[in-house]
């Protein structure tokens, strides 16, 4: 009769460590979404693009090469286990269009360097006419 109880036990120490693990992935940041930023012209390139075109679509689209463009790990490469799409990005800057996000696969190297290798799905447009397409030197 003793056995039975230890459980029953374990499980009511258990119910407030619950409540607060509960608790705290409601109050954890959401999940970063898809973003659309400016209001480009439905005849310009970049108001005819769709989150989650792939890269190959969206640069048909878009008709040129960036004029220059960034990647970089998220970081949850070294999430064990994870295999979503977020672990790499790159960032396509246009000079007088604005800039495209993709999700990029990675690849890691020695020492656990990992590097953005192929744009993927695209997952953020930024509008920006006044664009001069060169990264932010910061």
């Amino acid at each position: 009769m003793r056995l039975s109880a230890i459980p029953l036990s374990l499980a009511v120490l258990a119910l407030p460590f619950t409540a607060v693990a509960e608790e705290a992935a409601k109050d954890a940041a959401p999940a970063e979404e898809p973003v659309i930023v400016g209001n480009p012209p439905a005849d310009h390139p970049f108001g005819r693009l769709k989150i989650g075109m792939t890269a190959k679509e969206a640069l048909a689209i878009v008709g040129q090469q960036p004029t220059s463009q960034n990647g970089w790990c998220t970081g949850k490469h070294m999430i064990p286990f994870y295999s979503g799409a977020d672990r790499g990005r790159i960032a396509m800057l246009f000079k007088g269009m604005g800039q495209l996000d993709f999700n990029a696969s990675i690849s890691k190297g020695m020492f656990g360097r990992c590097s953005s290798d192929e744009p993927l799905d695209l997952i953020y447009i930024e509008y920006k006419p006044d664009s001069t397409g060169e990264l932010n030197k910061g």
